[in-house]
């Protein structure tokens, strides 16, 4: 393809330090070349003529490629002729993600084709926006601003030195604005102009003495000849100031304060911010890598532990004034009263259509509150319009606000907001009426999990479990709500994104025995998908996933709990068993979808030990997503509690359901999974007869501030939860075999959680194994480790649960 291209370099006043060039691309024409009838697939083979052959352990090791590669990054083409993603028709593990071909489908999914390198530049960047009237879109991809116009095409309009960031339409959807560094932008869009709008300067501190300020002010009240002088160079200044180009509008902060999200008011009146004030006594933790290329031992530097002082985040507003000098601007600074002077961490507001209205969400610091405003930007004060409270900590799908985005929130054309709230105890949408009423928009004992406006936010299109805990389907419903009308039919996980037009779906589809695929769909009722591709390979279908029984059974406490059972073909005399336990805290794996690890990390594992006849039951503990508020909070300031005795009652349920020896059960699990393997054999010995934890987290104290400190409040204000919650005060208890394996340059938990807890057991005189990775971070990467890391498991458990030397 040949395109032309021009660019020009230019100097904006007042940000003299900044280079920058705009290059303007011809659009990019769109071609069919090569195309392909779907689907694509990945192997020639089908389960019925693929031979079938025993998994070893090195296969049960090797990356996800050598079983296959599921479709991700689905974007649609900002005009809807095509939908783009990433695949692979080849996957091999020597791979390099980065390096997966892009692919085209037809709008209706009837063909596809790879992209050639020269037609990458049409695939938008992951958050396309588009404008108010539809007819165009933008989004940054590399660093760089792109537009799409109709009838015009493609272009890329904006590369700084700095990488764009946050782009978005003006109200008026005729200029883009986006931010570069510490500095607001705004392009034209029809004259192509691009100017500074505000940037960040720093406001130099005072170096007068105290003295030397007072005898400053003394000058200035005594004597008419220095408050003249000083009136005049004032005008002298705005003289000066009004005769020049337009210049950004400085936002003076003292050192160290950054600014992100800037936005301009619709009336062009106000520039809001966010603020962050980076503590500078937060100390970091430090770990070393033993195999630095360098040859040398190598400290590096992670995240602090929980406690350490935080960074401040306010709101910021000033006024759209470019003549006045930094100094002399005012910043004011927006709180919510409600929030009783707890610290907070704001969102910028979003405004209503017309624009006259503007709501921000704050999160409470302690993560138990969510306040609604609508913000007066002229008096700098907020009217309250909702307040969500839980005593656990604020979440849910989609309702995790934090301190990097908020949670959902969106206006409808007609000027009323709608919201996420678990206020129900289950995720759910709300509508904020005129008259500050409430209203749901979606209500029952399951979870909307993501919803997406259509294009003309006229229509939600809503991922949500309402068939069953451990399915995600698809669903259509009026914006301001109504009946629900169901699109898809495969139970497992399903998500999906609208067209341009909003009359077709991309969907990616995935069962436990099925990678994620792509379809294509009218977004109708009864609208039939497309598939265009059928992830993979040769050994997918030499070595077919298993397929495990979603089940439930009773908490000691008398609620469920909920765990995914896969049962061999054939069970070993021993008639041993395994209980698996997920990482990641708020994650769930008693799901019909494929697994969100993926096989080397968890699939992998399990069917080899399937194979050797063991049951495997995958434990959604207390705590875990998917099944509601009441579940996922349910390890309030005390984690290691109601997760480990659901772990004790899944074993009982084992040895009385799934035909298993109750001496022969053991348990594993990585980070927060390798923490509840070790809360169950100290707290409860002789329930499980071995355990493996990995990267697991021994002591919640030396933890990240930003999980924890949700869950069980920091430790020196709540020491006590954090003396229930973690293994390491739980040692003595250790009676069963325990391997306990991590990676020396883990920069999520430290290899210190292990070193500390081997020290521990060390002075305890317990007998324990200990494996570490030099090379291997929170997850095992390479396959060198991961076979080693498998091998140790099987033959660990062999021995303790079957009495066999591998």
């Amino acid at each position: 393809m040949r395109r032309a291209w021009t660019a020009a370099r230019h100097r904006l006043p007042g940000a003299a330090s900044v280079g920058f060039a705009i290059v303007l691309a011809a659009p990019l024409a769109v071609g069919a070349q090569d195309e392909m009838p779907t689907p694509l697939r990945q192997s020639t083979l089908t389960f019925a003529t693929a031979q079938r052959a025993p998994l070893t352990l090195r296969d049960a090791s090797r990356d996800d490629r050598w079983l296959g590669l599921g479709v991700r990054e689905v974007r649609w083409a900002p005009d809807g002729h095509a939908v783009y993603f990433r695949w692979n028709e080849h996957p091999s593990p020597a791979d390099v993600p980065d390096e997966d071909p892009w692919f085209l489908a037809a709008p209706d999914g009837a063909s596809a084709r790879v992209l050639s390198t020269g037609e990458l530049e049409r695939v938008p960047g992951p958050s396309m926006l588009r404008s108010p009237d539809g007819r165009s879109a933008t989004w940054v991809r590399d660093g760089s601003l792109y537009l799409y116009r109709e009838g015009v095409g493609i272009r890329r309009v904006v590369t700084l030195a700095d990488p764009v960031r946050a782009a978005r339409f003006s109200h008026d959807g005729r200029a883009l604005d986006f931010l570069s560094g510490s500095s607001l932008y705004r392009y034209g869009i029809e004259s192509g102009a691009l100017e500074a709008v505000a940037e960040r300067v720093t406001r130099q501190p005072s170096t007068d003495t105290d003295a030397a300020s007072w005898l400053r002010a003394q000058q200035n009240e005594l004597f008419d000849h220095v408050r003249e002088r000083a009136r005049r160079a004032t005008l002298a200044d705005a003289a000066a100031r009004s005769g020049r180009p337009a210049r950004p509008q400085p936002i003076p902060l003292p050192e160290g304060v950054a600014v992100d999200q800037m936005g301009v008011s619709p009336d062009g009146r106000w520039i809001t911010f966010r603020a962050r004030t980076a503590s500078r006594e937060r100390p970091p933790t430090r770990y070393v890598d033993y195999v630095d290329p360098s040859g040398y031992a190598t400290v590096r530097e992670a995240r602090s532990k929980v406690g350490e002082p935080r960074d401040v985040v306010r709101l910021g507003v000033v006024a759209m004034d470019p003549s006045i000098p930094a100094d002399s601007v005012v910043i004011r600074w927006i709180d919510v009263t409600e929030a009783g002077g707890q610290a907070t961490v704001p969102h910028a507001p979003v405004w209503s259509p017309d624009g006259t209205r503007a709501v921000a969400q704050f999160l409470g610091e302690d993560h138990e509150d969510v306040w609604l405003v609508e913000v007066d930007l002229d008096a700098a004060t907020t009217q309250l319009l909702v307040h969500d409270h839980d005593d656990a900590w604020i979440g849910g799908p989609p309702i995790q606000a934090n301190r990097l985005q908020p949670a959902l929130m969106e206006w409808l054309p007609d000027g009323r907001l709608v919201f996420a709230s678990e206020r129900s105890g289950w995720s759910h949408l709300y509508l904020l009426e005129p008259d500050g009423s409430v209203r749901p928009l979606t209500e029952g004992s399951w979870e909307v999990r993501e919803a997406r406006l259509s294009p003309d936010r006229t229509t939600w299109l809503l991922q949500a479990s309402r068939e069953h805990p451990s399915e995600d389907h698809l669903y259509l419903m009026p914006a301001g709500g109504g009946p629900m009308v169901r699109l898809t039919e495969s139970a497992g996980r399903n998500e999906g994104w609208w067209s341009p037009d909003g009359r077709r779906l991309a969907v990616v589809s995935s069962e436990a025995t099925a990678l994620p695929d792509l379809f294509v769909m009218e977004a109708r009722e009864g609208g039939a998908p497309t598939r265009v591709t059928e992830s993979g390979t040769d050994a997918f279908h030499e070595h077919p996933l298993a397929r495990p029984d979603i089940v439930r059974f009773a908490h000691p406490d008398g609620e469920p709990v909920w765990a995914a059972l896969y049962r061999p073909a054939r069970q070993n005399a021993e008639r041993a068993a395994l209980v698996h336990v997920h990482g990641g805290g708020y994650r769930q794996f008693a799901h019909r979808g494929y697994s969100v690890y993926g096989y080397a990390l968890h699939l992998g594992f399990i069917h080899f030990m399937l194979e050797q006849g063991y049951t495997v039951l995958d434990f959604d503990y207390r705590g875990s997503a998917g099944f509601g508020r009441e579940y996922r909070t349910d390890i309030a300031e005390s984690m290691g509690i109601s997760d480990t005795d659901g772990a004790v009652a899944a074993a009982k349920w084992l040895a009385d359901n799934a035909n298993v020896d109750a001496g022969r059960i053991g348990i594993y699990g990585v980070s927060y999974g390798g923490f509840l393997t070790l809360t169950s054999l100290f707290r409860y010995p002789g329930v499980f007869a071995a355990g493996i934890a990995r990267a697991a987290v021994t002591d919640w104290a030396h933890y990240s501030d930003g999980w924890t400190s949700r869950i069980l409040g920091v430790p020196h204000e709540n020491p006590d939860a954090y003396r229930r919650s973690s293994p390491i005060y739980y040692a003595e208890g250790l009676r069963d075999p325990l391997l306990i394996t991590h990676g020396l340059v883990d920069d999520n938990v430290h290899f210190q959680d292990a070193a500390r807890l081997i020290q521990r057991l060390i002075e305890l005189e317990k007998d324990f194994e200990v494996m570490v990775y030099p090379v291997e971070p929170h997850t095992v990467e390479t396959e060198a480790s991961r076979y080693d890391l498998l091998r140790r498991q099987a033959a660990f458990f062999d021995r303790h649960l079957r009495g066999i030397e591998r």
